[in-house]
């Protein structure tokens, strides 16, 4: 049965989907449009294996606070720390898709002796292909994002997992009504991290290319180096943060790729099934045994 209700993270309160009980913790970081119900078919199995799942929403999203400031990755990995340690446990299998993703690589690389094993999905680090994403730019523009998903927040987010999914099945009325109230309750809230996050990135980017085609930069520092086991997960079909991206994501983090076909950019709502065994796998758990393949709704 699920349990929901409000655990602090520093000065937020993130509103926090759980399932299972026991010690070994993994907690699920979504991505936009999403909210946490959108691990709802990953987190049973993965409580089948032996774990506690505690799946919020991010700040800025759903029921959890959305305030319009402190969307730095400092900021934002101090606070999954902190909701780490609240749910009563030393450290946790950390797993994020998307905007979630990259809060999870932010906590891992600030507070490694809070996450046991990473597992980032659909999640560039260090590397951006704007011809795809070309919606990171436009969110960055001032004031009409926020009017846009303020007055047709239902229409966008459809459209998006249109183009965004391979596997549409998960996507039914009522997930995707769930997922546009998220995204249409504070749209300014959400759009920092488009404003804070991807502008880090772009410029790094643009740095990165201006150093390879003209010398003329120096060569930044080496990339700090994750001491937690992790693994890259990526659909092979992802029109939005396109596949060709995955290997390069994967040696910048030492981490191990895992491909997952037939499959667009939600991966863990196109292939539950696929995303739960990677982490099961890369924890170390369930090893030499399946994994369950029932999957159980919130509320059910």
């Amino acid at each position: 049965m699920w349990r929901e209700g409000y655990v602090s993270g520093g000065d937020t309160r993130f509103f926090v989907r759980a399932l299972g009980h026991g010690d070994d913790l993994a907690v699920l970081l979504h991505g936009w449009p999403e909210d946490g119900s959108s691990w709802r078919r990953v987190a049973p199995l993965l409580v089948d294996a032996g774990y506690r799942v505690a799946c919020p929403d991010l700040k800025g999203f759903g029921a959890t606070d959305t305030p319009h400031r402190g969307y730095d990755a400092e900021t934002l990995a101090d606070e999954i720390s902190q909701l780490i340690r609240n749910l009563h446990v030393r450290r946790a299998v950390l797993v994020g898709h998307d905007w979630g993703g990259a809060v999870a690589l932010a906590t891992a690389f600030r507070h490694p002796g809070r996450v046991q094993a990473l597992a980032v999905a659909s999640s560039p680090f260090r590397q951006l292909d704007l011809r795809r994403s070309w919606h990171i730019p436009l969110w960055n523009l001032p004031v009409a994002p926020e009017v846009a998903f303020r007055v047709a927040a239902r229409p966008l987010v459809a459209a998006a997992v249109r183009y965004s999914a391979v596997v549409t099945e998960a996507f039914t009325d009522d997930v995707l009504d769930a997922y546009a109230a998220a995204v249409a309750r504070d749209p300014a809230a959400w759009l920092s991290y488009y404003r804070t996050l991807s502008r880090r990135a772009i410029a790094a980017w643009a740095m990165r290319r201006v150093r390879g085609r003209t010398g003329l930069l120096p060569d930044p520092p080496a990339p700090h180096r994750l001491r937690v086991p992790t693994a890259v997960l990526w659909g092979e079909h992802d029109p939005v943060t396109p596949f060709h991206l995955a290997p390069r994501v994967a040696h910048d983090l030492d981490a191990a790729l895992v491909p997952i076909p037939g499959v667009g950019h939600f991966v863990h709502e196109e292939d539950p099934l696929a995303v739960a065994r990677a982490v099961i796998d890369l924890a170390g758990r369930g090893q030499g045994s399946p994994v369950p393949t029932g999957a159980e709704r919130p509320g059910d």
